[in-house]
């Protein structure tokens, strides 16, 4: 019995032998496997596309121009973005100049789909292109970007996101999934563009040529296309001229709801990048006082007779050499409600002919702008002082001259001038710019 015992002990330890070592395989064959299918995964993945491209599209009833105005605005980007609504509490930080290369967001959030990132653009072509370098949790190498096709009196904006999954092998399996993450995203994206875009205020521009005297000038018209009888605002340009930026200025006052005229003080198609040129340009109309007005009056003979135009309702706005033209002009009696200088100079101005002056003046000046000494500031407060004039003059501390204009920096290192674009006192004296015109217009 003692023999039959062990016998069944042998043989259940032979079984559990065989059963072991059967276990033993096992493992060793899923684990073959596993290895197998893990090195298949990898060398799959070194088969799929390493630039993967996630595109979408849309038809939007507006012009490449004010398309691209919202895709090259970091701001106004972000005011679209899908992913702001997915996290409205999202931290932004925004650096580098407000528009355009160089313009750059960065954000952090606590929702998993927005996460923290930056991005920063790197191509701007104006009406045509916009391209982003993003940076999300780390992950560096993609791109997006928005072209821009007109179409007839549409613009289509097509939306594109560059992923690069570089040599690793397992990101790039992401590429298969990533237009159904993705697409759906930037559909909602382009629908909110459309709306932002469309709910603006359409305006039509007209760019007329006309003449004083022997002189040929250019002007350029923006106005809002539903409107009748708006107020008219003139625009007097730097000492460039009637450049871009004069324009641009034109379309955000139409956008606001007024008829814009960017009026040429130069004639014959002056227009410079260079200070040698531009004092030149200038100094010919400031030396010619008399061609000075006349070239004012015609353009607001212009305003006042455009059929959109409410000829009771007219003011004036001026850059720099503008600034000067307006409050000279102003202040010798023409017949404007009021006028606003931005970083205009405040010497040699127009004497008061205090009986003619119907206008009201806001003044923004850039408290270190060595083109203004201090002297000129308080001659000119003593003398609206002393006319009993009503003005408003605003000094911002730091700003130098040109801080309206993005395009200062890069003229200003050039050429080494004190030029400088200050974000905060362009968008504070523009801010406060819309509320006097509130009041003038509407007392």
């Amino acid at each position: 019995m003692l023999a039959r015992s062990k016998r069944s002990v042998l043989g259940a330890f032979y079984i559990q032998t065989i059963e072991l070592g059967v276990g033993v395989k096992i493992v060793k064959a899923l684990a073959v496997i596993l290895i197998v299918a893990l090195a298949l995964f990898i060398v799959g993945g070194y088969f799929l596309p390493r630039h993967v491209v996630v595109e979408r599209s849309v038809m939007i009833e507006s012009d490449p121009a004010t398309v691209f105005e919202f895709v090259n605005d970091i701001k106004k980007y972000h005011a679209w973005s899908p992913w702001a609504d997915m996290d409205p509490n999202m931290k932004l930080e925004y650096s580098g100049p407000a528009t355009g290369v160089g313009a750059a967001m960065s954000w952090s959030s606590e929702v998993p789909q927005v996460g923290k990132g930056s991005q920063k653009i790197t191509e701007s072509i104006p009406e045509k292109l916009v391209v982003y370098e993003l940076e999300f949790d780390g992950e560096t190498g993609n791109s997006t970007e928005f072209e821009l096709v007109p179409q007839s009196a549409e613009t289509k904006v097509i939306w594109r996101f560059r992923a690069d999954f570089g040599g690793n092998p397992v990101k790039r399996y992401f590429g298969l999934v990533i237009d159904d993450a993705l697409g759906d995203i930037f559909t909602a994206g382009l629908a909110k563009l459309e709306n932002a875009v469309e709910s603006q205020p359409r305006i039509v521009i007209e760019e007329i040529h006309y003449n004083v005297g022997d002189t040929q000038l250019t002007g350029y018209f923006a106005y809002p296309s539903n409107v009748d009888k708006a107020p008219g605002v003139l625009i007097v340009h730097e000492w460039w001229g009637l450049n871009d930026y004069v324009r641009k200025r034109a379309n955000m006052l139409a956008e606001l709801g007024y008829v814009a005229f960017a009026l040429d003080m130069y004639g014959d198609g002056k227009v410079t990048g260079h200070p040698k040129e531009a004092n030149a340009f200038m100094m010919e109309v400031i030396n010619n006082a008399e061609a000075a007005k006349a070239r004012f009056d015609k353009a607001l003979e212009l305003v006042k007779d455009h059929s959109a135009t409410d000829a009771e309702k007219i003011a004036a706005i001026g850059y720099c050499f503008g600034g000067a033209v307006v409050l000279s002009m102003a202040r010798s009696g023409v017949d404007l409600d009021g006028v606003v200088s931005y970083h205009g100079s405040l010497a040699g101005l127009a004497p008061i002919n205090q009986d003619q002056v119907k206008a009201r003046f806001m003044v923004f000046n850039g408290a270190a702008d060595p083109f203004v000494a201090e002297e000129a500031k308080q001659t000119f407060k003593a003398e609206m002082d002393a006319a009993n004039l009503q003005y408003e003059f605003i000094d911002y501390p730091g700003a130098l001259h040109g801080f309206t204009n993005p395009g200062a920096d890069e003229k200003g290192e050039a050429y080494g001038l004190p030029l400088k674009y200050d974000p905060a006192a362009d968008q504070d004296s523009w801010q406060k710019t819309q509320e006097f015109f509130r009041a003038i217009f509407n007392p």
